[in-house]
């Protein structure tokens, strides 16, 4: 749990100084954070607790509350499909 704690307030740190993370970061933070719970470490309801604190920690504020000042939540991967359009033997000439 300590190690997810350091885990989340780095990257709302980051958030907070400005730096956008790379999708993959938060992947990879989410995928921790299931692992520990399917490994019984934590429920989720432990670990949502613990991203709430980490939040109030780095903002001074829910994640909730900020949602609705920023009006806006995390964004969602964008990823371009659009050269799949093409089938794959056209795509590799």
């Amino acid at each position: 749990m300590s190690e997810i704690e350091k885990r989340l307030l780095k990257y709302f740190s980051a958030s907070r100084e400005g730096y956008k993370a790379p999708a993959e970061d938060r992947h990879r933070l989410e995928g921790f954070m299931q692992g520990a719970a399917f490994m019984g470490f934590a429920s989720s309801k432990e670990l949502a607790e613990l991203m709430g604190r980490a939040h109030v920690a780095v903002f001074g504020k829910s994640i909730e509350e900020r949602r609705t000042e920023n009006g806006s939540i995390w964004q969602e991967s964008v990823i371009d499909y659009d050269r799949f359009e093409q089938p794959s033997y056209i795509r590799k000439s």
